[in-house]
């Protein structure tokens, strides 16, 4: 038994280590190191443990140590170059510390290393992956560390046997140096079975019993039930706990300024003030909820599903934006800078618009203060009661929305919002979606001669169309709306930024793409059909996330346009709006979020992060135009398919969907919908049934006139009342919790405790004495029970046909119960049991 504890154990412990390994691992993406781990792992088992290289006093081990710790600190120092080492460092120098522990001469304390080091291997692979896979390495792990610890209480509960045996063994093998080796050496493994008493022991908590198969069904049965007890605990502990780290979607290559709103790590793509392309690649197939939103109808307040406000707006997607992005360097994206300062977005009343469309948003807690809407927005409002100032913020140049920043508490909840939108009655005539910039900053009249000035220069090959200035002598404006038009005219050239050196063959490719036809030049809106055309529908391009660069030594967007031509939607918005300021159109990329998941019980539109999208707007005609150049995808397909490796059937299918919805999906809206709203519902209309109640029953009681009796009636049935119960509840608390309170008692008073086992403690050693007197010695390592079985079977010929038979076994567990549990003595208990103890000392004399 003894060296079944012993291999099943470090059996146990390797193979949880190797599960560990084998995660971080695969969590990281390298064989190296982690699973390099595993062939160390098994030679450890077959060799390494029998024959340790290393001791822990060892100089040796303290420069394998050293050594590891200055691997890992330089890999650290590549972070500046390469951000995920960071994290890696910290997971390499758990697999250098794993390999040193490994080959070291091995006690409970290595053990224990070994078992801490397996638990940061699985805490490090956590954030390294959200792969359904990781899910079932944690349950199986789980079961795995709570079997290893079960086995390992019972492999240093029999240190003492192994060090005896030990002992014995050396005794043993020393030999006399006239005796013949081979003699003696056959007769080691009697005396080694000799050495070990055959006897059950109690150590550390378990039960060892010779007789006894304990590793069976019982042990599994048990470990079984803890790691399910565990799990639902810790399933509890998950959902009770706020998601407010859902909305801090991780970004490398942010460089956002800290949101003055609570807030936690960085932002998303579609938030941040600059992005690198392929930063949306990577949270294209995250599930995660971003956003949620409800449409109605302005004035019948009807509910509309997705599909009706599309055929209002006359568009093919629902497109919400998010951040604007205007200039662009060697792959790179960021807001431009500008001095205009916001401006209050209007509440207003638009009950005479037949068709208007009501947006109710509500936004997961985000690291800063942009909102998404679906453009154009007549007017919008905060509908979240922790903003003391409801009004919202717009941009006149971008118009980005914003949130105003002055909540009542800093608390982090989800933002409630909703929008405005007045559509056009008819599809527009270029066959995009557009709208205006706010009339209250700009007249019509004065944005159709930007387009114009720009165009003509365009006519007159001019390639420096950003640094000229539109004249605005022909506009009769005064000279507030004139400083205002000279900043949108700057705004808006700078939109036609384009290092035509840095992209020749973007240049050249628009040129040809955009050349007069029949010696006639292509108007600003035909320049935009040919282009969206050619990246969207002309078949030569098509969608994919593998963001592998052919040639590098090309920009990101030539190496897509001119080489690749295959990507997701950052690059072919990022195409377009270069391609259009080649072609004399103002151009930005616009971040955001398209279309979503309808949920029909709901009548609600769920944006998962998995729907983040890359558009273009551009500035023709005074307007914006709204384009979306990506191919066609199904992006549910897609979806589908990336996740398809992880199934090898329907049912593992089915498990990475739950994963993906009800793990990583969950959402702090999600949690206050089917958690915390019923619970505070259940908590108040509990309390309010209870207060009413008693109310009632005080007033069918009190009486009604106000008399100086009144106070001391309240008083009487209080008393009354509140008494009955008090001894109800005394009652039942006292049967159910007698023996804590006995045992508080025994801890309070030590002496009362002491005195009751005293009791027993003496009729088992008059027990004691009178075994001893017929011969039969209790050894220390024997446990009271075993003695007591001991005992009937030495005397079993004399006590066999006897009520005294049953004595020593009722004894000892009257001492058990006397002294673990402190039950005290009666005095018929203390008569009855020197009576028996006497008729057994008798019976064992008369029957020599």
């Amino acid at each position: 038994m003894i060296d079944q504890i012993t291999q099943v154990f470090r059996l146990s412990l390797y193979l949880l280590l190797g599960l560990s390994c084998v995660t971080i691992g695969l969590a990281e993406g390298h064989l190296y190191p982690h699973l390099l781990t595993i062939p160390l792992i098994v030679l450890a088992y077959w060799y390494l443990d029998d024959n340790p290289p290393l001791k822990i006093d060892s100089a040796f081990t303290s420069l394998f140590g050293i050594a590891a710790l200055l691997i890992a600190m330089w890999e650290f120092q590549q972070g500046r170059v390469n951000v995920e080492m960071r994290i890696l460092s910290a997971s390499h120098l758990l697999a250098y510390f794993t390999w040193i522990v490994l080959i070291l001469e091995k006690q409970s304390q290595q053990y224990w290393w070994l078992l801490a080091l397996a638990i940061l291997n699985m805490a490090v692979s956590a954030s390294l992956t959200t792969s359904a896979a990781l899910g079932l390495s944690v349950l199986l792990f789980l079961f795995l560390a709570v079997w290893t610890l079960a086995i390992f209480t019972a492999y240093r509960g029999t240190v003492h046997i192994r060090d005896s045996r030990s002992t014995s063994t050396i005794k043993t093998n020393k030999q006399p140096e006239t005796s013949p080796a081979p003699v003696k050496a056959k007769k080691s493994v009697t005396a080694v079975a000799n050495a070990i008493p055959l006897v059950s022991q109690v150590r550390g908590g378990f039960h060892f019993d010779p007789s006894d198969n304990w590793l069976g069904y019982r042990l599994i049965a048990s470990v079984g039930y803890i790691t399910i007890a565990s799990v639902a605990v810790g399933l509890a502990i998950f959902m009770i706990t706020p998601r407010i780290w859902i909305g801090n979607w991780t970004l490398p290559s942010g460089q956002d300024e800290p949101y003055s709103l609570p807030s936690f790590g960085k932002s998303v793509s579609g938030f941040t003030s600059e992005v690198q392309l392929g930063d949306i690649g990577e949270i294209l197939s995250n599930p995660t909820p971003v956003l949620y939103m409800k449409f109605n109808d302005y004035n019948s307040k009807a509910p509309l599903n997705n599909t009706e406000v599309m055929q209002r707006l006359h568009i093919e997607d629902l497109l919400f934006r998010g951040a604007v992005l205007s200039d662009y360097v060697s792959g790179r994206w960021s807001q431009s800078s500008s001095n205009s300062t916001t401006y209050s977005m209007k509440r207003g009343n638009f009950r005479d618009s037949t068709n208007a469309i009501r947006f109710r948003y509500e936004l997961e807690p985000v690291g800063r203060d942009i909102l998404f809407m679906q453009m154009p927005v007549s007017g919008a409002q905060i509908l979240s009661e922790s903003f003391e100032n409801k009004t919202l913020q717009q941009h006149p140049l971008s118009q980005v929305v914003t949130v105003t920043q002055g909540r009542r508490s800093a608390e982090t909840s989800t933002i409630q919002y909703e929008a405005t939108t007045i559509p056009s009655l008819e599809k527009s005539e270029s066959g995009f979606p557009e709208y205006e910039l706010a009339s209250r900053w700009f007249w019509p009249q004065s944005l159709q001669t930007i387009s114009q000035s720009l165009e003509a220069s365009y006519q007159a090959d001019d390639t420096d169309l950003h640094r000229a200035r539109t004249d605005f002598k022909s506009t009769t404006v005064d000279r507030r709306s004139e400083s205002n038009l000279t900043i949108l005219d700057s705004y808006i050239r700078n939109l036609l930024n384009l290092n035509r050196e840095q992209l020749p063959g973007l240049v050249e490719l628009t040129e040809k793409l955009c050349a007069p036809v029949d010696d006639k030049p292509l108007t600003p809106v035909e320049r935009v059909q040919k282009l969206h055309y050619y990246l969207r529908d002309s078949g030569e391009f098509s969608y994919t996330l593998d963001l592998t660069v052919t040639d590098p030594t090309l920009d990101p967007v030539e190496d897509f346009l001119l080489v690749r031509k295959s990507g997701h939607c950052e690059y072919f918005a990022s195409a377009l709006t270069l391609m259009l300021r080649a072609a004399g159109i103002p151009s930005r990329m616009i971040t955001g979020f398209r279309t979503g998941r309808w949920v029909e019980d709901t009548k609600t539109l769920v944006i998962e992060q998995r729907h983040a999208h890359a558009w273009v707007e551009a500035f023709v005609d005074g307007k914006w135009l709204i384009l979306d150049p990506t191919t066609y995808h199904d992006d549910e397909e897609n979806y589908q398919v990336q996740f398809s490796a992880y199934s090898w059937a329907a049912i593992r299918a089915q498990l990475v969907g739950f994963w993906q919805n009800y793990v990583l999906g969950v959402s702090l809206a999600g949690q206050q919908q089917r958690l915390y709203d019923p619970l505070r519902k259940t908590t108040a209309n509990a309390y309010n049934a209870i207060m009413q109640s008693g109310e009632e029953y005080q007033n069918k009681i009190i009486p009604e006139s106000r008399t100086r009796y009144s106070l001391y009636n309240r008083f009487l049935m209080f008393i009354a009342t509140v008494f009955p119960i008090l001894i109800i509840v005394g009652v039942v608390a006292f049967l159910l919790f007698r023996q804590r309170l006995r045992n508080f008692l025994d801890w309070l008073l030590p002496k009362r405790r002491a005195a009751r086992r005293r009791q027993m403690m003496v009729f088992f050693r008059k027990f004691l004495e009178v075994s001893a007197k017929h011969g039969l010695q209790k050894k220390p390592e024997q446990t009271a029970l075993e003695f007591a079985r001991i005992f009937q079977k030495k005397f079993q010929s004399q006590l066999i046909n006897t009520p005294l038979y049953q004595v020593p076994l009722a004894v000892t567990q009257a001492y058990y119960q006397a002294r673990f549990r402190g039950d005290p003595l009666t005095e018929e208990e203390i008569v009855n049991w020197e009576a028996q103890i006497q008729s057994l000392h008798q019976r064992l004399s008369t029957s020599h």
